[in-house]
């Protein structure tokens, strides 16, 4: 008997909480400043603070070249109800520098407005690709027609197998920040004939559509410490 009215009582109160859960109350907008993520059913009494907000961040970084994907933003007005908005964007992804876009909406009270911030900048995304080479460097570095760069292993890092045609599949590493290239001191092996030391420092042009690379070298013949020191200039364009 005493199992029996334990069990009634057991189901009486879980029918008491669910009819009570079903029966909770409140504002059940998200966008309203009162919203109750636990109210079952709404009260007509939610309350708005009307004004503009950005969807996403504040500040977006888009690689020179790169898409922009802008998620906008909304407005509220004190009622609920959701104006249009407005953009006026400066945006230009083909150059590099700092825009701005502003949003802006009519609203009972008046217009609201508010701006996000948008970066274009170079990163190792602009490096990778094929490049038509043309320059100085004919007989000293031997360099292919074209140079194909891909990202590599290590953030900052881009490499390339083809810069030099007496030197095919030799791994030539380059390090990136932003429009600045350097390759560290390396070596490769011309043929059977001689042992080329060289390094290099360039900058690419603010379209990222062509860089330029300042070699310095040394030809070590059989590997001697003596050789011919010097420099030259490759000038790279993008081939799209």
């Amino acid at each position: 008997m005493m199992q029996r009215f334990t069990t009634q009582l057991l189901l009486e109160t879980v029918l008491f909480a669910g009819l009570f859960a079903c029966s909770k109350r409140g504002c059940t907008d998200p966008l309203a400043s009162n919203y109750n993520p636990a109210a079952q059913k709404n009260d007509g009494n939610c309350v708005y603070t009307p004004g503009i907000k950005l969807i996403g961040e504040a500040t977006l970084q888009v690689p020179v070249g790169g898409e922009l994907i802008d998620k906008g933003a909304i407005a509220l007005d004190i009622d609920g109800s959701k104006p249009s908005v407005a953009v006026l964007s400066t945006v230009n992804t083909a150059k590099k520098g700092n825009y701005t876009i502003q949003y802006s909406a009519q609203l009972k009270s008046g217009e609201v407005t508010t701006t996000r911030n948008v970066v274009v900048a170079f990163d190792r995304s602009n490096w990778v690709g094929t490049w038509k080479t043309h320059g100085d460097c004919n007989g000293v570095f031997f360099p292919d027609s074209t140079v194909t760069f891909v990202i590599g292993a290590q953030d900052g890092l881009i490499q390339t197998t083809d810069m030099f045609a007496y030197s095919p599949n030799t791994e030539i590493d380059a390090h990136i920040d932003q429009q600045q290239i350097d390759l560290p001191q390396q070596y490769i092996q011309v043929s059977n004939m001689w042992l080329s030391r060289f390094s290099a420092v360039g900058e690419m042009n603010d379209a990222g559509s062509a860089f330029k690379l300042i070699f310095s070298y040394k030809n070590l013949v059989s590997n001697s410490a003596f050789g011919v020191p010097g420099t030259c200039t490759l000038k790279y364009t993008k081939v799209e």
